[in-house]
Parts: structure tokens; C-alpha cells; sequence
């Protein structure tokens, strides 16, 4: 429980009713089951919750922490178990009441948020300036800011979160504030960086601190034309969804006979820039949200599932134009691309369903849903490299899914759940394996382990990075196979924070792995891999020798 001393101060800086400790409260923000890997619905409950309101208040809040020995932990739009404690004494910082749209930069095609102002919020308010913001694929309630700043950032639009990032405000740890290049240097938000070397790796690394390293309190994000109308209007929800398709806007589905046909198409269409939102048609996904009993069905319906997996290698494409000639032109390539590379191209534009689900792609609503076939999701989560690895990725996800959907380890998609997107002309590309599972089935439970142990071993054999490295079990692993990553981070954090004032264990944790409960030969291969893969482990042996 919080000291007297530490909460009047906190309330004294904020306000009564900004500040709780009741455990009714409290335990609203402990119940974070999404993404936990205790297995969880429970994170620890915090000792406090606070809500500031503005930079300064941030600032105090945290130079209360550090006075009185607490740990402070940003929660933002709160998606995943990430955004809640870790362990004992910390003061949940919940940023809710910073949710404003500080400017919008027409010329300069950017937008300054802070840290609760969620991506539906200021997708709306570009589109009236025909300009559109990077939305991650986890849909339109979350915040740019933290995908940019402190979190993940993959999104089907051709673009990364932390590649737009313009300009940064930052409470480090201590109660200090940074504002990043040109901020800095009292210029505007136009530029993160400044003459020397860049503090936007320090500031987030891959995956983000996870709030391990401060507070970010506002940003500013690049913005990307937006050809279509500045106040679309749909009318009804998800499933009776009724809007007039925008001029200028076409979505395609696009099909292919094999992986090796859909991935050299997906790289061809994103090297010639056509496409505005663009994204594996995962079979897996979209129909289980549409239908979350359809896995009913497939267990007595062979041609359900046979007509599911024809459809797999498919390609769910928004092509997006400012005039008919450049219409014209995008369509032609697309045309073009899928007949050279043996597909069908299908224009859903104008069927009844068009409008509905372009919609519903370019405004994130369909990411929400995730979770209808089985009350939870995880992710084996892929690597971030070039697309050949992204589409090697999915054929292997598949085949983890397929071994344990026959085990009845997790509801039954068909076994093709996978999420690709392709940035900046496929130069880099993302691809992981959603599965759905419910927490109330024990055969469910016992095989989360064994699925996320699967998925590790796999990024290991095929020498990916392995973005779960947030979790301490995996980095403490992965650590001395990717570079000594986890010591850097180390040192990063001690300068930053030498009193440990920010909840740090996503960022720079270590823990055991609990091997207990896996199928026989997990923990041989695990070990194998490890040896073999310890490159610094074996220049020193060289070096001896």
C-alpha cells in the first residue's frame, strides 16, 4: 500500500479527484489478460492511480515516485497486459485526460498528439484536411503517440510508426524534460533529430520501452494524403455498414494458386506503390470475426474448409487516387501484376459489400473484434525483415497452428491466420500468426505454453529476430544471440534512471524460463539452438584456442 506522505503529495499535485488508491479502482487496471505471459486476466495491482493533465504534472508525478522509492508505469489507450505493473509499488500514470490534438500542420502534412488522442480520433480530423495518419494493425482505439513512442508500430498502410515520428517531448525518468531536434532547439516539430547522433533508437529501440524509460507526453507524427472524401459518411454498425463507395477509392481482392505466386505479387504491387492499404486476405481472421462459430461448422464441413483454404493465398487491396488518370494507371498495375503472376484479380468495389469493408480497413474497426472467436488472442508474433522472411514466416505459423488446432489447443481457423503488411515500397515487411483461444478451456490453457514455445523455436531455426523480447524470460535468452542487445539496454536504462524510478521490466528484465509442462524434446531443441547460435560464444572459443 501507498505511504500517507507519497499520496497526499500526489493529490496535492493533481487534485482529490485524480487520484485513488481505492481497490475497486485499482483492480480496473489490474485486469489486463490480453498479451499477459503469467497466463493471467490479472496484472499486479497498482498502489495508486493517477491522472495528470498536462506535461508539468507529469513531471511531478514522477519526481514523487523517485522521492518515495516508487516506480512509475504510463498507461496510455492501455492495449495489452504491457500497459499495466509489472510487480509491487508502482503508480499506474494513466493518461486519458491528455487526449487533445495539439495542431495539425497542413502544409507540412503533420500532427501533433498527445498521448490518449486515439488513431480514429485523428484519422477524422485529417481526412477533413485530405490528409490521413499511420494507423497500427491493431485498429483505430489505439494511441499513435505510444505506437511510435514507446510501443509497436506495424500497420497494413505502407508505413511504420517510429519512421513518421517528427518531434518528441519526453519526462525522462528523473523529472527532466527533453524535446528532440528541432523541439529543442525551439523550431517547431518538424525534425526528431538534431546535429549529432539520433536518441530515436535510444528512445525506443524496436519494440519500445514499454514506459521503461520515461514518459512521453506529446508527438509529433508525418500525415499522408487522403484522396478520398474529408467526412466520409457511413451510416450503421459493423455488420449492416451502408456509405457510398468514394470516388477514387477501388478494393480488391486478389487471388493466388501458392505462397510463392501471392508473395512475389505482394512485393511487386508494394515496389510500384499502389497500394494505399494493402494486406494478406487472411482467411483465418476475417471470417471468424464475421462468424466466431464458423469453427463449428468446420468440423463436419469439408467444403467450408476446403473453399477457405483455396482462398488463403489471397491479397486484400485498397487502391486510393486524386484523379482518374491515376486511377486508371494503379488499376492497370494491379491487372497487370496479378495476371503476370498467375492470379484473379476481383473488384469488390461496387458490390454490396464494398463499401462496408473498405471502410472498415481504412478506419481500423475490424481489429477490435479479434477477439469474438474465443474471447482471447495471442500472436506468434514474426519478424520485422525483408518480405521473403515475412511470407517464410507465414508457411511456417501455419504449420505451428495446424499441429496444435488438431490437438484442440486453440479454436479451429483453418490453421491461415496470418497478418503481412509490406512498408516503404516493401523494403521491409511484418508478418505474424494471430491464434484464438478461450481462457475457460482447460485443453486451451495447457497449450498456450506450448504454442509461444513453438513460435520461439522457430524465429531461432530461422535466424529471425524475435520481437517478443520484451518478455524477460525470452530476452535473457535471445540477449547473447542478438548482439548483447539486453546489456545495452542495461546501460541505457542505468543512465536514464539511476534511482530505478520507471518500471522497467519489459524493457530490461531478465527471468528464467519456465520449461515445465512442455512436450518432450522442447527443451533439447531449445538448447541445441542456443549453442549453435551463441556466435560470441564461439569467437571467445576461437580466440582461446
Amino acid at each position: 500500500m501507498i505511504g500517507e506522505e507519497a499520496y497526499r503529495e500526489l493529490v496535492d499535485a493533481l487534485g482529490e479527484e485524480y487520484v485513488s488508491r481505492d481497490p475497486a479502482v485499482l483492480d480496473g487496471y489490474a485486469f489486463q489478460p490480453t498479451f499477459n505471459d503469467e497466463l493471467s486476466l490479472w496484472v499486479p495491482r497498482p498502489e495508486a492511480v493517477v491522472l495528470p493533465g498536462c506535461t508539468a504534472e507529469v513531471q511531478e508525478v514522477v519526481r514523487i515516485c523517485n522521492r518515495h522509492r516508487l516506480r512509475f508505469k504510463a498507461f496510455s489507450t492501455g492495449w495489452g497486459a504491457w500497459a499495466g505493473p509489472s510487480g509491487e509499488g508502482v503508480v499506474q500514470v494513466d493518461l486519458r485526460r491528455m487526449d487533445r490534438i495539439l495542431d495539425i500542420d497542413e502544409k507540412n502534412m503533420l500532427v501533433v498528439v498527445e498521448p490518449y488522442a486515439c488513431g480514429g480520433q485523428v484519422r477524422a480530423e485529417a481526412m477533413k484536411r485530405g490528409l490521413n495518419v499511420h494507423m497500427i494493425a491493431a485498429g483505430a482505439g489505439v494511441s499513435p503517440l505510444a505506437s511510435a513512442c514507446a510501443a509497436f508500430g506495424p500497420g497494413t498502410d505502407g508505413t511504420y510508426s517510429p519512421r513518421n515520428l517528427m518531434g518528441v517531448e519526453w519526462v525522462l525518468p528523473d523529472g527532466e524534460v527533453v524535446r528532440l531536434g528541432s523541439l529543442g532547439s525551439g523550431c517547431g516539430w518538424f525534425c526528431a533529430d538534431g546535429p549529432g547522433p539520433s536518441l530515436r533508437g535510444v528512445m525506443r529501440g524496436k519494440a519500445g520501452a514499454l514506459s521503461g524509460n520515461g514518459i512521453f507526453t506529446a508527438c509529433a507524427l508525418k500525415l499522408f494524403p487522403w484522396p478520398g472524401p474529408p467526412q466520409p459518411a457511413p451510416e450503421g454498425l459493423f455488420y449492416d455498414l451502408e456509405m457510398e463507395m468514394p470516388e477514387g477509392i477501388r478494393l480488391y481482392y486478389l487471388l493466388f494458386p501458392d505462397y510463392l505466386s501471392f508473395g512475389e505479387a505482394f512485393y511487386a504491387l508494394a515496389r510500384e506503390g499502389v497500394d494505399y492499404n494493402m494486406q494478406k486476405a487472411a482467411v483465418g481472421v476475417v471470417p471468424m470475426i464475421l462468424f466466431p462459430h464458423l469453427n463449428r461448422l468446420l468440423e463436419w464441413s469439408r467444403g467450408i474448409r476446403r473453399t477457405l483454404q483455396v482462398l488463403r493465398h489471397g491479397i486484400m487491396l485498397v487502391v486510393a487516387a486524386h484523379s482518374a488518370t491515376e486511377l486508371e494507371f494503379k488499376r492497370a498495375v494491379v491487372e497487370t501484376v496479378t495476371l503476370r503472376h498467375l492470379g484473379i484479380a476481383l473488384d469488390l468495389s461496387d458490390t454490396p459489400v464494398g463499401p462496408s469493408f473498405t471502410w472498415c480497413i481504412l478506419s481500423g474497426a475490424v481489429p477490435g473484434m479479434a477477439f469474438r472467436p474465443g474471447g482471447q488472442m495471442q500472436s506468434g508474433l514474426g519478424p520485422n525483415d525483408a518480405w521473403d522472411t515475412a511470407v517464410a514466416w507465414d508457411r511456417a505459423g501455419e504449420s505451428i497452428k495446424r499441429k496444435w488446432i488438431s490437438r484442440g489447443g486453440c479454436v479451429d481457423d483453418g490453421g491461415d491466420a496470418c497478418v503481412d503488411m509490406a512498408w516503404e515500397g516493401g523494403a521491409i515487411a511484418h508478418s505474424e500468426e494471430l491464434w484464438y483461444y478461450d481462457p475457460r478451456d482447460v485443453r486451451h490453457q495447457e497449450a498456450v505454453k506450448g504454442l509461444v514455445m513453438d513460435f520461439f523455436l522457430q524465429a531461432l531455426k530461422a535466424c529471425c529476430d524475435q520481437p517478443w523480447n520484451i518478455f524477460p524470460q525470452q530476452r535473457r535468452i535471445v540477449g547473447p544471440l542478438q548482439g548483447d542487445f539486453n546489456r545495452w539496454q542495461r546501460e541505457i536504462c542505468r543512465l536514464l534512471d539511476p534511482r530505478g524510478a520507471a518500471d522497467s521490466h519489459l524493457y530490461v528484465g531478465e527471468a528464467d524460463l519456465d520449461l515445465r509442462g512442455l512436450e518432450e524434446g522442447a527443451r533439447a531443441e531449445l538448447e541445441r539452438l542456443v549453442s549453435e547460435l551463441n556466435w560470441r560464444a564461439k569467437e571467445n572459443s576461437d580466440e582461446e584456442v
